[in-house]
């Protein structure tokens, strides 16, 4: 076994002992008395909810192709499923390693430079496009081909080239409407689900969606992100609420606060499920229907 397959092996093991874990600390029965306060409703407008921030996904995806995609016949569709498929391997694939299926489908469904599609995935995930502006490495490439070596010299290639595709427009106003609005909404719905179920304040339930989403930037992870995604919740919502210490006897006090801190845990494994199953369901179904055509793939 190699090295790679040591290192997706352990990623696993820790995301299934970190579940374990979850599901023991969990208090099912305080956990299952907190869902039921949420009308079905709430539950399908949730799911919906998600489903949408996809779509958003997808228009912020062709606000930022549209030139590339237009001569190929592709349109929003392609966009959608590339966002979909992206999103399923992420969740699937251990170590953060389904972030390179964009780049990958980029490539050969739409011939996209691996270049520019790296570009694409570290402004989708950074949001940083202007301190790339401040990257100078066309000197540098200049230097290296004339004194270093081969390795070096491709090295330095493939970084002017990721650097010149982050100084390259993204999509403009367009694009940055659509990544705001399905952060927005997605920060929305999972602050809300986290509030209601782990009984918070509607700021804590935010900051503990917040918390989440920033631990998904973690490159060391499970698959499914199970366990930093929790502890990202937990962390946020403890960044904003303040525990006031009710009067009487002090052990009832901090069984009441262990119940609450374990019922946080439950609440973001709960939404966690329900986000993995949105995700996986809905590339499943859309890959079924849809069979958009490929492009060729580009020699860059």
């Amino acid at each position: 076994m190699n090295r790679t397959r040591w290192i997706a092996a352990a990623s696993i093991a820790a995301g299934v002992a970190l579940l374990a874990v979850l599901v023991v600390f969990t208090p099912w029965r305080l956990l299952a008395e907190r869902v039921a306060t949420v009308p079905w409703p709430g539950w399908v407008g949730a799911t919906l909810g998600m489903s949408a921030t996809y779509a958003l996904r997808a228009g912020r995806l062709r606000a930022e192709w549209l030139w590339k995609l237009r001569p190929l016949g592709l349109g929003y569709r392609e966009c959608l499923q590339v966002t979909l498929l992206h999103n399923a391997a992420i969740n699937i694939l251990p170590m953060r390693s389904g972030e390179a299926s964009y780049s990958f489908l980029l490539h050969r469904r739409w011939g996209v430079g691996l270049g520019d599609a790296t570009a694409s995935l570290l402004w989708l995930r950074l949001l940083l496009p202007a301190l790339v502006r401040r990257i100078h490495v066309h000197a540098r490439w200049s230097r290296a081909r004339a004194h270093a070596s081969a390795r070096t010299r491709r090295a330095w290639h493939l970084v002017a080239k990721v650097a010149a595709a982050f100084r390259a427009a993204r999509g403009g106003v367009a694009a940055w409407g659509f990544a705001i609005a399905n952060w927005m909404l997605k920060l929305g719905i999972v602050g809300v689900l986290l509030a209601s179920l782990a009984n918070l304040p509607p700021g804590a339930g935010f900051c503990g969606a917040l918390g989440g989403e920033l631990a998904g930037v973690l490159p060391l992870q499970a698959p499914a992100g199970v366990g930093t995604y929790e502890a990202g919740v937990a962390l946020g919502t403890q960044a904003h609420v303040r525990e006031t210490p009710a009067p009487g006897p002090g052990a009832p006090i901090a069984a009441a606060n262990t119940d609450n801190h374990r019922l946080i845990f439950g609440a973001a494994l709960a939404v966690h499920a329900l986000m993995l199953v949105v995700a996986l369901a809905t590339a499943l179904a859309f890959s079924l229907i849809v069979r958009p055509p490929r492009a060729p793939e580009s020699k860059s």
